[in-house]
């Protein structure tokens, strides 16, 4: 660079012109300029969606029906019985005068019938309970012994349900379930309350469950061997 006062060569960055003395102005002197150094900014990594396509989401499991065997379901029973105790009655009166202890049999038989007629409500009310879920399908049988078992909604591929001249008149059905189940493959539910609906319900669950795993089984060798 020259110096502003001699106009001689002095050398570079000097304060001082080196032949007159002359102090050299600052902006004279030729300085490098760096721009500060950049700050990496961090990537950020997209979030990842949770209900990503084939993912099964948990869902606490929820009671949609609980039943048993209903006492609508043994009226037919009843009204035989009653009609067998009036048969019996008459029998008992003609043969007391004549054969008394022919007589006495045909009486206490009215006692055995509906004691029969009883036992076999109380089996059936007391011996079986259903339950089903948004998840599984429970039925438990046994009265002084249970068992119980469950079959898996998306096991289940046919809902049937049934109905005879006197369950239509007092509102009961059976309900068949076909599974693929080891154990209860066809599993029958007699004397079941608005059999309609309770099967509506269980069909409504089986689909909602198959969808939320994301999949359906193949039941066409199943039906094949049927």
């Amino acid at each position: 660079m020259k110096c502003p006062i001699c106009t001689k060569d002095t050398a570079a960055g000097s304060a001082f012109c080196q032949h007159c003395g002359a102090k050299l102005p600052d902006d004279g002197v030729e300085t490098a300029t760096r721009s500060p150094p950049t700050k990496p900014q961090p990537v950020m990594s997209e979030p990842v969606a949770s209900g990503r396509s084939g993912r099964v989401t948990d869902v606490p499991e929820e009671t949609i029906w609980e039943g048993t065997y209903s006492p609508k379901a043994m009226l037919g029973a009843f009204v035989l019985c009653g009609i067998l105790s009036v048969l019996l009655v008459v029998g008992g009166v003609i043969f007391l005068s004549t054969v008394p202890l022919l007589g006495a049999v045909l009486l206490g038989a009215i006692a055995v019938v509906w004691l029969a007629a009883l036992a076999k409500l109380a089996v059936n009310r007391l011996g079986r309970s259903y339950k089903l879920t948004n998840q599984m399908f429970y039925h438990r049988e046994g009265v002084l012994t249970r068992t119980t078992d469950r079959i898996e909604l998306i096991e289940i591929h046919d809902v049937a349900w049934t109905q005879g001249l006197v369950e239509r008149a007092v509102g009961v059905g059976t309900i068949t379930i076909t599974s693929a189940d080891r154990t209860h493959g066809k599993l029958e539910l007699k004397g079941i309350e608005t059999a309609e609906d309770v099967a509506g319900k269980i069909d409504k669950a089986r689909r909602a469950e198959q969808v939320r795993r994301g999949r359906r089984i193949d039941f066409s060798s199943i039906d094949h061997q049927t």
